[in-house]
């Protein structure tokens, strides 16, 4: 393979750069926290998948497409 095949990737971050956003972000949760501030935890609760299709997930779900399977938007 010759440097035409490869192509390098500069702006990805190091794991040094990840480790100080990492704890930067940490230290900002935990100032929210003491300022009295409150993290909403979501669930990782399924779809279930028989009763949606496929674009209804990508399109942000079926809460207003009820019966509807497969319709056009």
């Amino acid at each position: 393979m010759t440097s035409i095949h490869v192509q390098p990737t500069f702006d990805g971050a190091t794991a040094r750069q990840k480790a100080v956003e990492a704890e930067q972000l940490a230290a900002d949760v935990a100032a929210f926290k003491k300022a009295g501030g409150k993290v909403q935890v979501l669930g990782t609760t399924g779809i279930d998948k028989s009763t949606i299709s496929r674009r209804q997930v990508v399109e942000g779900g079926h809460g207003h497409r009820a019966g509807r399977k497969g319709a056009l938007a």
